[in-house]
């Protein structure tokens, strides 16, 4: 509230000294967020008189008696000089390089974290089974993201992998409730809002271990059309120093150097050449059953199999072309929405095991450094019955 109000002061004092010009439909919402955060109900002309004292007598009666839950909106249509449709515009707009500079941050003092505690840190507990861990280390770098994450953008909704009990039906309901949050908040920000995917600690058991590989995962989700689709990913493996990261529509870079698979002859990229990680799913017998297919079927095919057991991470050497290819089962949206993103804009593919490209809300998906790989990789999976559970 004491930074809504010092904003508020701020910009008014601003505007009205011809610094620079503010839409009055932002200063509506500054006031508004202010005044929901001090009750439920309506706004004082106290306040209305303090930072609006050139508004008619009749706006400010009005505006005194309006719910200040309602939309942007009503707030645009008392000014005159407003533009709702600009306004509009205006709310859709985000500046992902922002964006992903926050991401990078949280993503970085996550790592600190993970630095000193990698192979020194006790299991606090564990969740489905004995192979599914949690430390006091998960807990603390996804507080420190989250807290990253609102203090720069406190409108954005946030789902993290500790906040959600195990399962698949849990983190799906979870994916779910998050992605429709946004038609539940009605406070005329829209689609402007972004939903920030996170596990603080991607691979814990290998981190608990001290085995280097695991990372911070941080995949940020557009919720502006009817499928919502990742813009920003960031992996970060502290103890590699590896800080991979795409912006939609803008490549993939590793430490800020442009990354991409286009050195392979993707034509001739086949089966055989390939380094293949499988994931091994401890959430069902049925996922275990079909990962162990596939490490069956695939055995002489390729020139090498692995099991890193961290997807993001995996992911990660994808879109480095390390590994040529991944599949697993049963995956949920924090294992994976930063490396679709990496993956994609590394020259990748990633889809669904129909072969169609995988989204936010995909569960089993094959991952290629290019198509080529991906559609010879499906079609022996699916001669051996790999792909379904």
């Amino acid at each position: 509230q004491q930074y809504l109000v010092g904003s508020l002061k701020f910009v008014s004092t601003m505007k009205s000294n011809n610094c620079f010009t503010v839409p009055k439909v932002i200063l509506w919402s500054m006031i508004h967020q202010l005044i929901i955060r001090k009750s439920n109900s309506f706004c004082s002309l106290t306040a209305i008189n303090t930072y609006f004292p050139n508004l008619t007598s009749k706006q400010k009666s009005t505006t005194s008696h309006l719910n200040l839950r309602g939309n942007i909106q009503v707030f645009a249509k008392l000014d005159n000089d407003c533009d709702v449709d600009d306004t509009s515009k205006w709310n859709e707009e985000r500046n992902l390089e922002k964006v992903l500079q926050i991401a990078k941050e949280a993503s970085h003092r996550a790592g600190e974290i993970m630095k000193v505690t990698s192979g020194n840190i006790a299991i606090s507990k564990t969740k489905m089974n004995s192979a599914d861990l949690v430390t006091e280390s998960d807990i603390e770098c996804q507080r420190i993201i989250q807290r990253t994450i609102e203090e720069a953008f406190p409108n954005d909704f946030f789902l993290g992998e500790e906040d959600v009990p195990p399962g698949s039906v849990a983190s799906t309901k979870a994916l779910e409730s998050a992605l429709h949050a946004n038609g539940d908040v009605n406070d005329g920000l829209g689609h402007n809002r972004l939903l920030w995917v996170v596990d603080p600690i991607d691979g814990t058991t290998n981190f608990q271990a001290g085995l280097p590989m695991f990372c911070t995962s941080i995949g940020v989700v557009s919720l502006a059309k009817e499928i919502p689709e990742v813009v920003v990913g960031v992996i970060y493996n502290p103890i590699l120093n590896e800080m991979v990261s795409a912006i939609k529509g803008k490549g993939c870079y590793i430490n800020d150097k442009i990354i991409t698979n286009s050195e392979k002859d993707d034509e001739k990229m086949t089966l055989d050449q390939s380094l293949v990680n499988i994931g091994f799913p401890v959430s069902s017998e049925s996922t275990l059953n079909a990962s162990s297919k596939t490490v069956a079927s695939l055995a002489t095919k390729v020139r090498g199999l692995r099991m890193i057991a961290s997807a993001s991470q995996v992911m990660s050497w994808v879109a480095q072309a390390k590994l040529d290819a991944y599949i697993s089962w049963d995956l949920n949206a924090w294992d994976v929405a930063a490396g679709m993103i990496i993956v994609q804009e590394a020259g990748g593919c990633v889809r669904n095991f129909d072969g169609s490209t995988a989204n936010i809300l995909s569960r089993d998906m094959i991952v290629t450094s290019n198509k080529y790989l991906n559609e010879e990789l499906r079609e022996v999976l699916s001669s051996y019955d790999c792909l379904t559970y």
